[in-house]
């Protein structure tokens, strides 16, 4: 369609094709002044945007399409502003700076215009000219009262403060209130550049109660529901096929898991090696496919949740419970079915003379929990083993360490073991009864050794046999990312990390601050510079262990990969047929995704029922302190870390003692010129809550004054 005011309009940007010009710049020079013209004029122009062929850059300043280097991708959104856009195919990341989002979201696919000046350490820059597809049709949080009328305000973080909903307000009252959490349908954008809006849905929860933050991170993240009553009684029928077994159950097998584990997917044995001088370790997995045949419908069940949803205070299976947490459960005491990896290991120099692979029937002696195994390494204490399970655990402790000793000097792996920071629930309902912080020791790296060796094993079994599987990838840190960490390094700890990029140089650094109130910032902070791993039909480098070949096997009751090398594994020991290579690529590529999601929504429901405690702690007068320690400095305020909660928090910069403060670029510190008094990455600051929101999941802070901590200690005494 083609009209004189359009032809005017792409005349005017070809002349002026490498700055373009502003839309109201383009209505002076066309002379447009009465209500008919003009009103052409938007119309003209809007249909131009749309069908792309005038494209908006930075500064609101358009061109022809053919002017611009443009492309498309998926955008995501930082909670402070800027973005990036995926263009896939192995090129690079585009950065949209603060201001040049128009109004995309995390997810949508966008047109980006790029920069001219292209020069930005983040890598190419662009500007999002045009929304092409939302790609979160749903949306759920909470009901609010705006301005104009009612609104969601979304749980997830990359997403808008609030969204307006275009529902009558009648309709919304007969189903909802504000407060409650809910769905909401993202509207298609009217235009290129269209304001976000969205339609109700349906009601999720109420807002007041743990189980609604639950029910609403189920939604928002898309996670299965639990099996049903019919489904695990259909389970608890299922019989194992048939396959030659070696009758272990005489030996002597432990499990070593959480206190509170539900369900135990691997054991573990030692007894002397067949020559002088070694150990023959066991590594017994639940021999999960001998239960979930491939194409089954128990085993479809399991892909499309790919994993257990480990949230606080409802866990979502990936297998109905009757498997779960009793037939493939290595339960103490009972007969189970297991695939078992025997490594013959030296006594002297802890390398791995062989390995062999077996499915075999054992009977596991006691049920060890980390505490238990933690408290008998360091003072030699257990709570009444028999002999055999105290000699078992002694033996394997002490070849785990020497396996991890002899794996840090030959592969240097990242040793990236952060404390775990969980939300403790009782109840039913659930209800947070305390958060607890669990550091790494050498219990929990007893049984990762063992599994890790188990995983590389059957690996390589996979690679020499040419069998199809699934395998752990994790690709070598982008170099603007771990440039990005190496300058903030420099410039707010005066530090010289050297070529982060080299693992030994890597741990040198990091090690640097074990023991210090800085370890878990720096150590997280360095986590952000990796790439994230993911799963492949195609055996490659694991950056972080410094392995080629690795793959999942250890935890099939929970995981979907590991569930899939079994089964492999098992049709290649029938001699049935096998998925091809072209199924595990996409069960590969559908794992990864869900993986993230996964996590995403474990991370979601613990900052939430972590924030739900803390706010509930201060409604009921407690009033807690807590040890914060600055992380970023950033022209606002500061991003600290609160060691008890595992939770990061902002303190803006006006709540700093009342003190005019600058940021100093050249040391990432915040000043001020008044006093002398400077803020900057690793100090110590003691703070209060100012606010706890359950819906964003973030933390705002302030500084406890000198002053209000001494009548405060004057009230105690």
């Amino acid at each position: 369609m083609t009209s004189p005011i359009r032809d005017q309009i792409l005349k005017l940007l070809s002349e002026r094709a490498s700055d373009g010009m502003r839309r109201c710049d383009v209505r002076r020079r066309l002379e447009l002044t009465s209500r008919d013209g003009m009103a052409a004029f938007r119309d003209a122009f809007r249909d131009l945007e749309e069908e792309g062929l005038i494209v908006r850059r930075r500064r609101g300043h358009y061109v022809r399409a053919e002017s611009a280097d443009v492309v498309s991708g998926r955008v995501t959104v930082h909670p402070n502003g800027f973005g990036f856009v995926d263009q896939g195919n192995g090129q690079p990341d585009i950065f949209i700076p603060p201001g040049r989002l128009d109004t995309a979201i995390s997810g949508d696919r966008v047109q980006v215009a790029l920069s001219p000046d292209r020069d930005d350490k983040r890598g190419p820059t662009g500007t999002v000219s045009r929304i092409l597809e939302r790609g979160h049709p749903f949306v759920t949080g909470r009901l609010v009262l705006l301005d104009e009328g009612l609104g969601v305000r979304p749980l997830r973080r990359d997403l808008p403060e609030t969204i307006p909903l275009v529902t009558p307000e009648a309709e919304l009252a007969a189903a909802a209130e504000p407060g409650d959490w809910i769905v909401a349908r993202l509207l298609p954008p009217e235009g290129p550049r269209g304001e976000l809006a969205a339609e109700f849905v349906r009601r999720v929860a109420g807002g007041g109660a743990l189980t609604g933050d639950l029910d609403a991170i189920v939604s928002e993240y898309d996670l299965k529901p639990p099996y049903t009553a019919a489904e695990a009684a259909a389970a608890a029928e299922v019989r194992p096929c048939d396959a030659e077994r070696q009758e272990m159950q005489a030996l002597t097998v432990v499990t070593i898991d959480p206190e509170d584990a539900k369900d135990f997917d691997d054991g573990l044995s030692v007894e002397p090696g067949p020559t002088p001088g070694t150990w023959t370790v066991g590594v017994h997995i639940a021999d999960v496919a001998a239960y979930v045949p491939r194409g089954s419908t128990l085993d479809e069940a399991a892909r499309l949740r790919s994993f257990t949803a480990y949230l606080p205070g409802r866990t979502l299976p990936m297998l109905p419970s009757p498997l779960s947490s009793d037939q493939c459960s290595l339960i103490a005491g009972e007969p189970r079915l297991a695939h078992s990896v025997f490594f013959e290991v030296s006594d002297s120099e802890f390398g791995i003379v062989r390995t062999r692979r077996v499915r075999t029937r054992i009977r596991v002696t006691r049920r060890l929990s980390f505490e238990q195994v933690q408290r008998f390494i360091e003072n030699g204490t257990d709570d009444g083993w028999p002999d055999t399970v105290r000699q078992a655990v002694k033996n394997l402790a002490r070849l785990a360490d020497g396996l991890r000793e002899r794996r840090a000097r030959e592969e240097e792996f990242l040793d990236l073991a952060l404390p775990d920071v969980r939300v403790r629930c009782e109840g039913d309902p659930p209800r947070v009864v305390g958060i607890e912080r669990v550091e790494p020791n050498q219990a929990h790296a007893l049984v990762e050794e063992f599994m890790l060796a188990a995983n590389v094993a059957v690996a390589q079994e996979l690679i020499a046999r040419r069998i199809p599987g699934m395998y752990r990838i994790h690709g070598a840190p982008k170099a603007h990312d771990i440039a990005e960490f190496r300058d903030w390094a420099r410039r707010t700890l005066g530090d010289k990390p050297g070529d982060l990029s080299q693992r030994g140089t890597a741990n040198r650094f990091l090690h640097r601050f074990a023991g210090t109130p800085l370890r878990d910032v720096v150590l997280g902070l360095f986590l952000c510079s990796q790439q994230r791993a993911a799963y492949s039909a195609q055996a490659g480098l694991h950056y972080g262990l410094g392995k080629d070949g690795y793959c999942h096997f250890t935890s099939p009751i929970r995981r979907y990969p590991d569930l899939l090398v079994h089964q492999q594994l098992l049709a290649y020991d029938l001699g049935l047929s096998r998925r091809g290579e072209d199924e595990c690529r996409d069960l590969a590529t559908h794992c990864s995704k869900a993986e993230e999601n996964t996590d995403a929504a474990c991370h979601a429901a613990s900052d939430r029922l972590k924030l739900r405690h803390v706010r509930e702690l201060v409604e009921s007068c407690a009033d807690p302190r807590y040890e914060t320690i600055i992380s970023r400095v950033v022209s606002d305020g500061l991003v600290v870390y609160v060691p008890e909660l595992g939770l990061y928090g902002r303190i803006p910069r006006g709540s700093l003692d009342g003190e005019p403060v600058r940021l100093k670029k050249d040391t990432g510190a915040l000043r001020s010129p008044r006093s002398g008094k400077t803020y900057k990455c690793g100090d110590v600051i003691y703070a209060q809550v100012r606010r706890a929101d359950v819906v964003k999941g973030t933390l705002q802070l302030q500084p406890v004054s000198l002053r209000t901590e001494s009548r405060r200690q004057n009230r105690k005494d």
